[in-house]
């Protein structure tokens, strides 16, 4: 009994006592959800709160100077080209010949309807000396048949003698209406030949292409030996004032309106000049989503068509959000920020950024207008701290 009494006081109730230690039996118990966390005080930091702006961009297009007024010539009759007079790049003057057709189908047509009229003059004098003995002839009969007519009535002679005589006077009425209707027919035909003369000289004038005005020779579409076709330009002329031509993206379409200023860079003089958009067409083309522009430029010497020049347009971008570089934290390809919760917590979030501006960048994505951010002495904060006052 004393051995078995021994062995409790010596073994078991240490042990005991020790098992309830290691379980907590000794300590103060909190309850669940009220332990408390050390949470780490950053202070001597700046914060600043996101706000958009909207920056000014500059936009670059490709374009072309080009004549303000371009004309394609051609010619409205058909006929093969028998000599140029011109070559590209020629400086030329309104009403100055440029290419010379053949004209001799139309020749060929003026002369034959020069044959024709005199054929209808001859047939009219013809007709005209028809017509003079038709109407004697005619007045004659009719006289005769009212002598005979008063006979008849008189009974001095036969029935049969009257209707022989008015017999002659129809005949001769007939036949004097037949000439009258041949001269009419004859005055149709010499309306309808002269006015075939006529648009026979206009289309010899028109195997002459001339220059509509003062300008230059931009492009020769046909050689000698070739088909002019009425609707095909021949020539493309354009007057001595330069614009720039460019298409823009139709998203710069409600920045871009007439009269406003623009610089363009004409990279074969090595030159810069101010210019304003003088023609706008808003009609979008469906293939490149885009919509032309004219833009007046200054006479410059040296300055011709077809010129490479670079649109430089100002324009009012879209809103960003811009913050200083102090506040970015990189870790080889990634980028972040400290941002400040409701809760004054300070969150470690990670950025895409964009243009660079300097001591400022553009964030992209992680950030919204109105979050707050530390800017300076970022080194001090840390994820999951909380922000002192």
């Amino acid at each position: 009994m004393k051995k078995i009494l021994k062995f409790l006081i010596i073994f078991f109730i240490p042990v005991s006592f020790f098992v309830l230690w290691l379980a907590g039996f000794f300590h103060e118990k909190v309850s669940p959800g009220e332990e408390k966390k050390y949470i780490k005080v950053v202070t001597g930091v700046e914060t600043m709160k996101i706000q958009t702006v909207r920056l000014p961009e500059l936009y670059q297009a490709d374009g072309m100077i080009t004549s303000d007024e371009n004309a394609k010539v051609a010619t409205k009759v058909m006929a093969e080209i028998e000599r140029i007079e011109v070559d590209e790049g020629d400086f030329v003057k309104k009403g100055q010949t440029l290419a010379i057709l053949d004209d001799s189908d139309i020749v060929q047509r003026i002369k034959q309807a020069e044959a024709g009229l005199e054929e209808i003059a001859k047939a009219r004098q013809e007709a005209l000396a028809g017509k003079r003995a038709a109407e004697q002839a005619y007045r004659f009969a009719k006289r005769t048949y009212e002598r005979f007519k008063n006979l008849y009535l008189q009974n001095s002679i036969s029935k049969q003698q009257l209707e022989e005589i008015e017999t002659k006077m129809i005949g001769a009425k007939s036949q004097l209406d037949a000439i009258l209707a041949k001269l009419k027919q004859l005055d149709a035909k010499e309306k309808q030949v002269r006015a075939q003369l006529k648009l026979a000289k206009v289309m010899l004038g028109y195997t002459i292409v001339r220059s509509p005005f003062d300008g230059y020779v931009l492009k020769k579409l046909k050689d000698v030996g070739d088909m002019a076709t009425p609707g095909y330009p021949i020539f493309v002329i354009g007057n001595t004032d330069f614009v720039y031509y460019a298409q823009l993206d139709e998203s710069l379409l409600p920045y871009v309106k007439h009269g406003q200023e623009v610089t363009v860079h004409i990279v074969n003089l090595g030159k810069t000049v101010k210019g304003k958009i003088i023609e706008l067409n808003p009609n979008i083309d469906p293939k490149n989503r885009s919509f032309s522009i004219k833009v007046k430029v200054p006479q410059l010497q040296g300055l011709s068509s077809g010129m490479y020049g670079v649109l430089n347009l100002t324009i009012k971008g879209r809103e960003k959000i811009i913050i200083p570089k102090s506040a970015v934290i990189e870790w080889n390809q990634l980028k972040a920020v400290y941002k400040v919760g409701t809760d004054n917590i300070i969150r470690l979030t990670y950025v895409k950024l964009g243009e660079d501006y300097g001591n400022e960048v553009e964030v992209i994505a992680g950030l919204e207008e109105g979050d707050v951010i530390i800017i300076r002495n970022v080194e001090k904060a840390c994820d999951g701290c909380k922000l002192g006052g």
